[in-house]
C-alpha cells in the first residue's frame, strides 16, 4: 500500500497473522494487530528485503529432470506488498523458471457484474488483465507483471507498453479483460482463493505449504530448492539468511546462525514462560477474546492463558490494584520481558505499561473498549448520546474519509440506513490524531496539530465538509455525498473535486462553505473527545448502541446488530426484509484490514 496509505492488510491483512495482510501505516497508537503484529514484521520484511544475498544463475542443461514445484500467489494487483513480493521473486523464476509452475491468484468478492476488491473498480480491472495474461501467455507473466507494477496505480493504461515489451498481443488481453473469458477467469480465481482462505496479500503457497519465511530472494529461492533434487543452482544456498527463515520446528524460536554464508544455520531454542490473565466482563457482548489470544499466543510461544471474571474477587483485585479501566484486559506475569519478541522488538514494548511485578498491555494496544465503571459507562452513554430503552438503536461510525476500508464499512452501512432511516439513528464520525506525520501542514489543520488525518490535509478538510453535510442537510444527503465522493475523488484532489459532486447532488454549497470555514474547531475538537472517550484509533471503528461491532462488514450485518437494538421490532427487521441487503461475504482481507 503507498507509503502513508496502505500496509496491509490493505493487513489488508495480521503480518504473521500480519506477515500476510495489506495494512496502512501506523500512528502512535495502534490497535493489536497493528501495534504488534504489524509494527514487528513490518520491521522485520524491511530489512529482510534490503539485506540480499542473491547468487546469480548458472548455466543448466536438461533442468526438468530435477524435479518441479508449484509456487502461487494469492494477491491484490495493487497492493504494494503483493507487487513486492512479485517484484523479488522474479529473479527467482529467471533462474529456475524451468522447474516452477508459477500462478496469480486473486484476492476479492462477488459475481461477474458485481466483483468488489480492496482497491476498487481499477483493481478488478487490473485483476483481469494480469488473469488473461497468465491464461494466453502464462510464459511471460511475472515479466509482464513486473513491468505493470512500476505503476501499480494504472493497470490498464500500462497494458500496450508492458505487452509489447514481451511480445503479447495487448489487444487479446484487452478484449479477455472486458469481455466474459475475464470475469470468468476472475470468479474462478476467487474462489480458489477463498478455498485456501487467503484474506492477505500476499498468502503464498510453495507446493501444499503455506509459507511464512524472510521475502527475500535467497529465501524464496531456498524455498523452491527444498522440492527439487540437486538442482546445481541450488548447490552451496545458505540455510538461512535472518531469523524469518528459521521456521522448522513450532512452538520454538527459531534463530540464524552465521547469516547468508555457507556456515549458515538455524537452531532452535524455547521461549521464555509468560503467564497472561485476562480480566472479562460478562456483561460485555462485545469482548470476545479468541482472537487477541490467538495473535499473542503467536508472538509469546510459552504463553499460559487464564480469563477472570472481572466482578469476581480476584477481578475486581487485579482491577484495583492494577488500576485497570476497561475490559479485556491482558495482565502478563514478570517474565514478559524475557521472552524472545520481548527483547527483539522495542516498538512492542511500547504497547505495555509495568505496574508492580505485572505488565499490562495498554488499551489502545488491545483494542479494549468496554468500561469497567459502570458509573463512568453512564456518563460515556450521555457523551454518545446512547438512550437505553428508547426503541432507537443507533449505529456510530468512525472512518477516514479516505481509508478504503472505511470507504466500504461506509458503502455497507447506506443499505442499511435505506431500509431503516426514520427509525435508527446513523452517525457518522471521522478519526483524528494529534502530531501525525510529525505534525505541519501536510496533515494538520492548526498550527497547534491538535487535529490531523493519517491520508493528508485534503482528507480532514473532507471529513469537515461531510460532517456538515449531515449537521445540515441529514443523513441521506450526507451517504449521497460520501459515497459520491469516495468514487470521484480522492484524498489528492478532494479540495478542488468535491464542489462539483455537491453540485451535482444538488446540495447547498454555500452552507457548506459557510461551515467548514466557521465550524471546524468545534466539529473537529468534538471528534477528538469522542475518539479519546472511546479509545478509537482506527477506520473504521463501528458501535452501535455504544457497544463495539465485530460483526461482519455488509449491509445484512450491520442491519441485523441494529435490528437486536430495538426493543421491539419493526417489520423491517423480519427475515425477509433483512434477506433484500444480501448474504454475499465481504472480501476476508476488507472485513479484517483498517487504517490506523
Amino acid at each position: 500500500m503507498e507509503e502513508d496509505d496502505k500496509k496491509e492488510h490493505h493487513e489488508h491483512h495480521s503480518h504473521a497473522a500480519g506477515h500476510k495482510r495489506h495494512q496502512h501505516k501506523k500512528p502512535k497508537k495502534k490497535g493489536l494487530n497493528g501495534y504488534i503484529i504489524g509494527g514487528l514484521i513490518a520491521v522485520i520484511i524491511i530489512a529482510l528485503l534490503v539485506r540480499s544475498f542473491y547468487k546469480p544463475a548458472v548455466s543448466v542443461d536438461n533442468p526438468g529432470k530435477y524435479g518441479s514445484v508449484d509456487v502461487t500467489f494469492y494477491v491484490m494487483s495493487q497492493c504494494p506488498y503483493g507487487t513486492q513480493v512479485e517484484n523479488v521473486f522474479a529473479p527467482v523464476i529467471d533462474e529456475l523458471g524451468d522447474n516452477i509452475n508459477f500462478r496469480l491468484e486473486f484476492i476479492a468478492s462477488g459475481v461477474p457484474g458485481a466483483f468488489n476488491s480492496l482497491h476498487g473498480p481499477a483493481e478488478v480491472e487490473g485483476d483481469k488483465i494480469q488473469l488473461c495474461v497468465q491464461e494466453h501467455y502464462p510464459d511471460g507473466l511475472i515479466g509482464f507483471v513486473t513491468c505493470q507494477n512500476k505503476n501499480p496505480s494504472d493497470l490498464k493504461g500500462s497494458v500496450e507498453s508492458c505487452a509489447g515489451k514481451s511480445g503479447m498481443d495487448a489487444q487479446k488481453i484487452l478484449d479477455c479483460a472486458d469481455g466474459e473469458e475475464g470475469d470468468q477467469l476472475l470468479a474462478e480465481s476467487i474462489a480458489k482463493s477463498q478455498a485456501v482462505g487467503a484474506s492477505g496479500s500476499p498468502t503464498m503457497y510453495f507446493g501444499d505449504s503455506l509459507y511464512s519465511g524472510a521475502r527475500d530472494a535467497t529465501s524464496f529461492k531456498r524455498e523452491v530448492c527444498k522440492s527439487l533434487d540437486g538442482h546445481p543452482t541450488c548447490e552451496g544456498m545458505p540455510a538461512c539468511t535472518s531469523d524469518a527463515d528459521c521456521t522448522g520446528q513450532p512452538g520454538k524460536i527459531g534463530i540464524c546462525n552465521s547469516p547468508g554464508t555457507t556456515e549458515s544455520e538455524c537452531t532452535y531454542q524455547d521461549d521464555a514462560a509468560v503467564e497472561l490473565k485476562v480480566i472479562n466482563s460478562r456483561d460485555c457482548a462485545n469482548c470476545d477474546t479468541a482472537n487477541n489470544i490467538q495473535v499473542l499466543q503467536q508472538i509469546f510461544l510459552n504463553l499460559d492463558v487464564e480469563e477472570i471474571e472481572a466482578s469476581s474477587e480476584r477481578g475486581q483485585a487485579f482491577i484495583k490494584n492494577l488500576g485497570l479501566q476497561k475490559a479485556p484486559s491482558y495482565v502478563f506475569s514478570g517474565s514478559l520481558d524475557q521472552t524472545y519478541a520481548w527483547k527483539a522488538n522495542e516498538q512492542l514494548r511500547g504497547a505495555f505499561r509495568k505496574v508492580d511485578k505485572y505488565y499490562v498491555m495498554i488499551d489502545e494496544a488491545s483494542g479494549a473498549t468496554y468500561i469497567l465503571d459502570a458509573d463512568k459507562r453512564k456518563a460515556l452513554e450521555e457523551l454518545t448520546g446512547v438512550t437505553k430503552g428508547d426503541n432507537r438503536p443507533q449505529i456510530d461510525f468512525y472512518v477516514m474519509s479516505y481509508c478504503p476500508y472505511g470507504n466500504i464499512a461506509e458503502e455497507a452501512i447506506e443499505p442499511a440506513f435505506q431500509l431503516l432511516q426514520g427509525k435508527a439513528d446513523f452517525n457518522p464520525h471521522y478519526v483524528i490524531y494529534s502530531n501525525y506525520g510529525g505534525g505541519g501542514p501536510n496533515y494538520c489543520i492548526d498550527d497547534e496539530n491538535r487535529f490531523c488525518s493519517m491520508h493528508g490535509i485534503q482528507e480532514l478538510d473532507q471529513d469537515v465538509r461531510e460532517l456538515c453535510v449531515h449537521k445540515y442537510m441529514g443523513e441521506g444527503s450526507y451517504f449521497d455525498f460520501a459515497l459520491e465522493m469516495n468514487k470521484e475523488c480522492s484524498a489528492d484532489n478532494a479540495d478542488s473535486c468535491w464542489e462539483p459532486v455537491a453540485k451535482s447532488l444538488g446540495l447547498d454549497v454555500e452552507k457548506i462553505k459557510d461551515c467548514e470555514e466557521n465550524e471546524w474547531e468545534d466539529l473537529l475538537s468534538n471528534e477528538v473527545a469522542l475518539n479519546q472517550a472511546l479509545g478509537v484509533s482506527g477506520s473504521p471503528t463501528v458501535f452501535v448502541e455504544g457497544n463495539p461491532y465485530g460483526g461482519a462488514r455488509t449491509a445484512a450485518g450491520y442491519a441485523q446488530a441494529l435490528c437486536e437494538g430495538f426493543d421491539s421490532k419493526p417489520d423491517e427487521c423480519s427475515p425477509a426484509k433483512l434477506a433484500t441487503l444480501g448474504s454475499a461475504a465481504p472480501t476476508p482481507a476488507a472485513d479484517a484490514g483498517g487504517c490506523g
